[in-house]
């Protein structure tokens, strides 16, 4: 007899964890806003926004190691003070597969290309062609910087904002260092 009384007790608990499921458990709060993506598409939203409507662009393959106040805004790149120049070198960190399949997606449709050597893509490409180098992002909460430095002619450097609006990254410049 109390077999059956804890077997139907078990199939009451059962039922009732299932019925709490289907209708979402009232212990647990509702997301209200989705979280924000990777890093990699935030760089991938200042990438694409730097380039504006060019139809073909070049990426150096990885992110650049650069101080921390030249990637905050703070500082120029100073080729004579010591900084790496990082048009001239492979950046310090190649992207991730998934890295650069989000920089592809946010181009929508426009030609991409990544180069593991800046230096050897300018020599390749034709003279003007836009070649990118990014740092990686300072990303606080939904909010953060990207610096994207332009190699053609000289490195010019890009601070460009991004935000999570609950389903991309979007991006809006906030100045640049030098041009």
């Amino acid at each position: 007899m109390w077999r059956l009384a804890a077997a139907v007790a078990a199939v009451l608990v059962l039922a009732g964890c299932a019925s709490a499921d289907a209708d979402g458990d009232a212990h647990v709060p509702a997301r209200t806003t989705a979280s924000p993506g990777t890093s990699g598409q935030a760089v991938a939203a200042a990438l694409a926004f730097a380039t504006h409507s060019d139809p073909e662009v070049t990426v150096a393959d990885g992110y650049a190691m650069l101080p921390l106040a030249v990637q905050r805004g703070q500082q120029p790149i100073d080729l004579a003070g010591g900084h790496a120049n990082p048009c001239a070198r492979p950046p310090g960190q190649r992207f991730s597969a998934s890295e650069r399949a989000a920089i592809q997606a946010a181009f929508h449709g426009r030609s991409v290309s990544f180069v593991r050597d800046p230096a050897t893509g300018l020599r390749e490409r034709e003279p003007g062609s836009l070649l990118l180098v990014a740092t990686r992002p300072l990303l606080a909460n939904q909010r953060g910087t990207v610096m994207v430095i332009s190699c053609v002619p000289d490195p010019q450097q890009v601070l460009v904002t991004v935000q999570w609006d609950g389903h991309a990254w979007q991006a809006t410049a906030t100045g640049t260092g030098n041009r």
